[in-house]
């Protein structure tokens, strides 16, 4: 079904104190942009994006799969928008029909958790026109090569330009059933296509959206500077019980993450940096990613994170079925664990988080995860990964399927 939703010129001003200064963009001041851009996913990053881009000018389209869940903006014609930026952001077509959401759209954005990649993947194949541009963001671990796969978009082909950002550009939060609060832009956000001999092309196609969009050397670059892997995981499985007892309340970025636990999340980065070496020239430590992104301050992870006034409001999951666990455990620490293994590389910190995450969750993600045969990586030396990543050329003899899932007879606590 798709519902066209009413068109508004009416703009929101909005008062949030002397020391900040109102940015309210009238709609007759608004500049108009030809490129047309759909918006995959209606959740915080999704109407984020949605309402910041509508904002500047763009024909926007916003897909969600439950229509019941984005009623609000339909009702209301758009998104109210605060914080960074504020105004009434029209979105002209609002949708839970994939065909409808993405057609004639130049630039397609897929904002959903990397756990529901696959679902995207199989829906907007059928669909893609040729010459989209495709961007996962963020795309995780493998996100690009895990769409490639299942959507049949061929690395050296013209059909779809496909590519993935290392994270998500804002820090944004649903605030009502119209309404999201943008309060924090990123300073850079790497960025790459799949292969990475079509960065130049896929860079200047994106250089019209008004965000800062680096270029990344491949998407497992990007992938392999997952810093969310870092972040989530760990603090909410070490946060478990008080979460569960107090239905969260605290801050994840200042409260769950005190020294201690930031210590192991050190370690952790440790161990996915030694993975990145092997796949990329320039993989970043999370205290240089925090300090690049946010300008953190600070010696220690925990003195960094305190430094940040985007994450001051930032609240907790208040349940363990949260994607900080459920996007960040398989398509994040399960393929760095994976590719560790391809390179030689131990990941023990990495894998014991894995290891309480299946406990605690009675889930195995070693099996559920993202690992070589999902990525398109099955049988490849880590020579051949990183052929395939640059030019999109496969090697001749690679490893059949059989070989495939005996390689992955992995029980949690074998390794």
């Amino acid at each position: 079904m798709v519902t066209k939703a009413k068109i508004s010129n009416q703009s929101l001003e909005t008062e949030l104190g002397d020391s900040v200064r109102i940015q309210t963009m009238q709609s007759e001041k608004r500049k108009s942009y030809s490129v047309r851009i759909a918006v995959l996913g209606g959740g915080h990053a999704g109407r984020g994006l949605a309402g910041y881009l509508a904002l500047h000018g763009f024909d926007v389209s916003l897909y969600n799969r439950t229509l019941n869940n984005v009623r609000g903006i339909i009702e209301r014609g758009g998104l109210d928008v605060y914080g960074v930026i504020n105004g009434f952001a029209p979105i002209r077509i609002v949708s839970d029909n994939m065909e409808e959401t993405i057609r004639n759209r130049d630039i397609l954005i897929v904002t959903v958790p990397a756990q529901a990649h696959s679902f995207f993947a199989y829906r907007m194949s059928p669909h893609l026109e040729e010459n989209q541009l495709v961007l996962l963001m963020p795309g995780r671990t493998g996100g690009a090569l895990e769409f490639a796969q299942i959507a049949g978009v061929c690395p050296d082909g013209d059909y779809a330009l496909l590519g993935e950002a290392q994270t998500f550009s804002f820090v944004s939060r649903t605030t009502g059933s119209s309404s999201v609060l943008i309060s924090k832009i990123k300073n850079r956000v790497q960025v790459s296509a799949f292969p990475a001999t079509r960065n130049q092309e896929y860079l200047s196609r994106l250089k019209v959206l008004p965000i800062s969009l680096v270029r990344a050397n491949t998407v497992l670059e990007t992938g392999l500077n997952n810093v969310g892997a870092m972040l989530h995981p760990a603090p909410t499985i070490l946060c478990a019980g008080l979460l569960e007892s107090k239905h969260g309340g605290y801050n994840h970025y200042h409260d769950a993450i005190s020294e201690s636990v930031g210590q192991l999340i050190e370690r952790m980065d440790t161990e996915r940096v030694k993975v990145g070496k092997h796949f990329s020239r320039n993989p970043m430590t999370l205290l240089d990613w925090l300090q690049d992104a946010y300008g953190a301050e600070g010696e220690s992870l925990c003195e960094c994170l305190r430094s940040i006034d985007a994450y001051d409001g930032v609240g907790s999951p208040d349940t363990l079925q949260h994607r900080y666990v459920l996007e960040d455990v398989p398509t994040g620490l399960v393929p760095i664990s994976r590719l560790g293994k391809l390179c030689g590389v131990d990941t023990p910190a990495i894998d014991a988080v894995i290891n309480i995450a299946c406990h605690l969750y009675d889930c195995d993600f070693w099996h559920t995860g993202r690992n070589l045969i999902s990525m398109g990586l099955l049988g490849m030396s880590l020579l051949d990964v990183v052929e395939y990543v640059q030019n999109g050329k496969r090697p001749i003899e690679v490893a059949s399927l059989q070989e495939g899932w005996d390689l992955y007879e992995i029980e949690v606590d074998d390794i």
